[in-house]
């Protein structure tokens, strides 16, 4: 009967773990920090930088706006240039995603 408890909290533990949004593309053992592009269109760059972001927490609950729309109303972008996506996190206990957004 331990046995079987036991297994069964690794397995829920282990696939809580690999769904967790923190873990999609690059990540570290112990911390995770890079930007990478998400978009880019034909229009030229602009002066104006809009962010947003969104926050996970354990990989169990997960708040915030981190649209692209939100980004550049913050900004007040009309045109996109290009989206870059920031990601940190430690030991995906706590990760946050930055979406910024460049354009006029």
């Amino acid at each position: 009967m331990k046995k079987t408890i036991l297994r069964a909290t690794f397995a829920l533990v282990l696939a809580l773990g690999l769904t967790s949004c923190g873990t999609v593309g690059l990540v570290g053992a112990a911390y995770t920090g890079y930007t990478e592009p998400a978009a880019v269109t034909s229009n030229e760059l602009g002066t104006k930088v809009g962010q947003a972001d969104a926050v996970s927490v354990l990989g169990v609950v997960a708040i915030g706006d981190a649209g692209v729309e939100k980004a550049a109303k913050q900004a007040g972008i009309k045109k996109v240039s290009h989206v870059d996506k920031k990601i940190v996190s430690v030991l995906g206990l706590f990760t946050k995603v930055t979406y910024t957004v460049y354009g006029e």
